[in-house]
C-alpha cells in the first residue's frame, strides 16, 4: 500500500511554536536598522526654525512679573516689569513696596548692569569668562521672543534623541557646539524646554522654560528662569499680563547712568 503523501496533522504544541518563530521574525524585521515605523522627522535646520522663529511678527513683549534672584548664597524677590526687544535686550524693572523703580537690570555689552536710580547707584557684573566671544548676556530675549533667528551660513546642526520623548538639537559652528535645545514635539510643533549656549566644554548660559501660553499668534513662556552658572546668578521669572509688541516705552531699556552715579560692588537689593 503507497503511504500517503499528505501532511500530518500538527500537535497544539507545534502550531503554537510555528506562531511564536513568525512573531519573532516579524519582530525583528521591524527592528532592523533601516526601517521606519513612522514619518521622517524634519531636516535639524527646519526643527531650529520651528523652535527659535515661531512667533513670526514679534518684535517685543512687555510683562508684569515676580522675579526671584539668586546671587552669592542669597536670594530677593520682588516685583516688577519686564520688557524684551529683539534688538536692545532686556529690561528689568524691580519694584519697592510702593510700585516705584527700586532696581534696573540690563545687559551691557558682556556684563549685566544693576541700576537704582533713587540712589544713583551702579554695579556692573561680568558673567561670561573673558575668552568668551560672540556670546552677549541678553541672548536669551531672542530664544524668548522666538520671530527672527535663522540658521547663519557653514552652521551644522545635529538631531539626537534624548530622554523619554525629548530630543536635543545641537548647533555646531566651525566644528564646535555653541547651542543645544532640548524639546518636545507637542501638537506636532517643537516646544523648547531648555536652551544651553556654551563657551568651550562649558555651559555659560542656560534658558529654561517651565509654562507657555498660547494665543492666537504667538507661543510665549509665563515661566523661565535665566543661569549665568559661572556668574553664580540665576533670576527666575514668572509672568503675567504679557503683551506682544507694546507701544514703545517712555524711555530707553538701557538706562545710561549720570556722572554722578557711584559705581560699586554688585549685590542683590535689600
Amino acid at each position: 500500500m503507497r503511504k500517503s503523501l499528505l501532511p500530518r496533522p500538527r500537535s497544539a504544541a507545534g502550531r503554537s511554536r510555528s506562531l511564536l518563530g513568525a512573531a519573532l521574525i516579524a519582530l525583528a524585521s521591524c527592528a532592523a536598522p533601516g526601517l521606519r515605523t513612522g514619518p521622517a522627522p524634519p531636516p535639524p535646520e527646519e526643527i531650529f526654525r520651528g523652535v527659535l522663529g515661531r512667533n513670526a511678527g514679534l518684535s517685543s513683549a512687555r510683562a508684569v512679573v515676580e522675579t526671584k534672584i539668586s546671587y552669592a548664597g542669597r536670594k530677593v524677590s520682588l516685583p516688577g516689569v519686564l520688557q524684551l526687544d529683539r534688538l536692545d535686550g532686556f529690561h528689568l524693572e524691580l519694584l519697592d513696596p510702593l510700585d516705584r523703580p527700586f532696581a534696573i537690570l540690563y545687559a551691557e555689552e558682556d556684563r549685566i548692569v544693576q541700576y537704582r536710580p533713587g540712589l544713583q547707584v551702579a554695579a556692573s557684573l561680568g558673567v561670561f569668562p573673558a575668552e568668551c566671544r560672540g556670546l552677549a548676556p541678553d541672548d536669551w530675549v531672542a530664544a524668548v521672543l522666538a520671530s527672527s533667528e535663522a540658521p547663519s551660513a557653514g552652521e551644522r546642526f545635529v538631531d539626537r534623541a534624548s530622554w523619554g520623548k525629548d530630543r536635543t538639537l545641537e548647533r555646531y559652528r566651525e566644528g564646535v557646539l555653541r547651542q543645544s535645545i532640548r524639546y518636545s514635539r507637542v501638537d506636532a510643533q517643537p516646544v523648547p524646554h531648555t536652551i544651553s549656549w556654551y563657551c568651550g566644554d562649558e555651559t555659560v548660559l542656560q534658558l529654561r522654560f517651565r509654562e507657555w501660553i498660547r494665543g492666537d499668534a504667538w507661543r510665549l513662556p509665563t515661566r523661565l528662569e535665566v543661569d549665568y552658572p559661572k556668574a553664580g546668578l540665576l533670576v527666575r521669572i514668572e509672568l503675567r499680563d504679557i503683551e506682544g509688541n507694546p507701544p514703545p516705552s517712555a524711555g530707553p531699556l538701557r538706562p545710561r547712568p549720570g556722572a554722578s552715579t557711584h559705581w560699586t560692588t554688585w549685590d542683590l537689593p535689600r
